[in-house]
């Protein structure tokens, strides 16, 4: 096991693995015999049974702190060749310099499998086309999810590791030019092995520190009013305020209390009637509040809370106060999967409007059943454009895409649309693997590139925050633009409470080339 993470450290003390230690504690063989008669006997000589090299242990490693690894052959470090950002760019080792680019950080992906990230660029370590080749390169991509960005790390009795990626069974290994590539094993080729050197380095920073009881939130949108008072809207029809942004208190009122009539006839009310909102996002235009929320439709009310796939409803609700009461508005796009008179194919949940810099107004929605989506709304009702009815598509990932969000900001003189999305398996306590994603464009259509280069039609997605220490699944984002500049709202599963989902805040900043992170 690699050594716990735990104090601030320049550098790890690598353990060795618990077998080896067993080793070492063996006590030495001898002894001899003595016959009746007090006089020695024969000396026997025996040959010594050969102590078998224990096999590579499947090992978890820590997500809190940055790592460096390093290769035991050469004592080198591995890193991004050329501290390129550029998707495809090689992996490589190099002299310890310190820098990012030689920085990585582990994610979680069940079964002891890890994707890597790289902590200059946030993407991640895999092979050249996806190749189970021996020889084939190790480079830097998009977390697409893909089998070849999965890696196993195993303990070997001398304390190093061999990283053995999933998708060829081969082993990560420097070729002594500086290149790495994957290799059938070699026992006792030290180019296959590496150490975990710890730094004292938070992966990421840790989330606001918050109390009161409204911050159990799944999906959370916030806004904050013209008074200073913030708002904060989340999945199941929750709603919370505070003055500080930090002590959240639960309201029982200004949240839905009863279906809208036309419910019924999309079949979203299921047996008992339902007001169980998804991922709500209001905007605040015209004096008013639009809150653009997606609830499900069921084929039948006896498939209330059954997984249909992609059958739900987008509409809207107004009101002239962040807390109601809201008047309906109606309806702005329903999906339904194979159901009679669906008037689309399309995932029609977790909405998110936006407006461009020429006023016209926007919304994002859509998930991994068919991608993400951009739609025109009329700013005059806040309902779907009539005149524009083209649905036009800016991201996909088969591996798992939902809750869009576009944060337009003006950066460095460049108007860009900024989108965030959380990729992965959503709603697993401790096991989720959400983790968040950003791109950018300069329309607010399209199309949207991360920070290699990538479309996000194919997949691309530089990383902004993924699982850290206690903060697992880190998703279901939205950005608000504070008096102190721009907060990622987000929730996540907090390991100190048994993985509970629980309100994250961090600070957004923006880099010389107008690229996002976390502080």
């Amino acid at each position: 096991m690699i050594m716990p993470f735990g104090a601030a450290r320049s550098r790890t003390r690598v353990l060795l693995p618990a077998m080896a230690m067993a080793l070492l504690a063996l006590p030495g063989c001898g002894g001899g015999d003595s016959g009746s008669s007090g006089t020695p006997g024969p000396i026997a000589t025996a040959t010594p049974t050969p102590t078998p090299t224990p096999a590579p242990q499947l090992s978890s490693v820590g997500t809190t702190y940055q790592i460096e690894i390093a290769n035991a052959a050469s004592g080198q470090v591995l890193g991004i060749a050329g501290a390129s950002q550029v998707a495809g760019a090689a992996v490589a080792t190099g002299v310890a310099d310190g820098s990012a680019a030689q920085r990585w950080h582990v994610m979680p992906m069940a079964s002891g499998q890890y994707n890597v990230e790289n902590m200059l660029s946030h993407q991640v370590l895999g092979i050249s086309g996806a190749s189970t080749a021996d020889g084939a390169a190790a480079l830097q991509w998009a977390d697409n999810g893909t089998a070849d960005h999965l890696w196993s790390f195993y303990a070997l009795a001398n304390g190093n590791y061999l990283i053995k990626n999933i998708n060829s069974g081969l082993y990560l290994q420097a070729d002594g030019a500086g290149a790495t590539i994957q290799t059938a094993r070699s026992s006792g080729s030290a180019a296959q092995e590496w150490t975990l050197n710890v730094t004292d380095t938070r992966a990421y920073p840790l989330p606001q520190a918050m109390a009161g009881t409204g911050t159990d939130v799944h999906d959370p949108d916030m806004i904050r009013d013209p008074s200073g008072t913030y708002w904060l809207y989340g999945t199941h029809n929750t709603l919370a305020k505070s003055t500080d942004m930090v002590t959240f208190i639960k309201m029982t009122t200004g949240i839905f209390t009863s279906d809208f009539p036309w419910w019924a006839s999309k079949n979203t009310t299921g047996s008992g009637g339902r007001t169980d909102l998804w991922a709500p996002s209001v905007m605040y235009a015209n004096g008013t509040y639009y809150q653009y929320y997606s609830i499900p439709i069921y084929a039948t009310p006896s498939q209330a809370g059954t997984n249909q796939g992609a059958q739900a409803v987008i509409a809207l609700a107004t009101s002239k106060y962040p807390d109601g009461p809201w008047t309906d508005a109606g309806e702005i796009i329903a999906s339904c999967g194979t159901t009679a008179g669906c008037t689309t194919g399309f995932n029609a949940i977790d909405p998110a409007p936006y407006m461009d810099d020429a006023g016209n107004w926007w919304m994002a929605f859509g998930s991994w059943e068919d991608g993400i989506h951009v739609l025109q709304l009329d700013p005059a009702t806040g309902l779907r454009l009539a005149s524009n009815p083209t649905i036009y598509d800016i991201a996909r990932r088969d591996a798992g895409e939902e809750g869009p969000y576009i944060f337009p900001r003006m950066v460095n003189g460049t108007r860009y649309y900024y989108y965030f999305a959380p990729i992965n398996e959503c709603c697993k306590g401790t096991q989720s693997k959400y983790r968040i994603i950003v791109g950018r464009s300069t329309s607010p259509t399209g199309p949207f590139l991360d920070r290699g280069g990538l479309d996000l039609m194919q997949g691309g997605g530089t990383i902004l925050l993924s699982t850290h220490g206690d903060v697992f699944g880190p998703g279901g984002q939205s950005v608000m633009e504070g008096p102190d500049g721009p907060v990622l709202v987000y929730h996540y599963y907090d390991g100190a409470r048994n993985g509970a989902p629980k309100l994250g805040l961090n600070k957004l900043v923006f880099d010389a080339q107008g690229w996002p992170r976390v502080e």
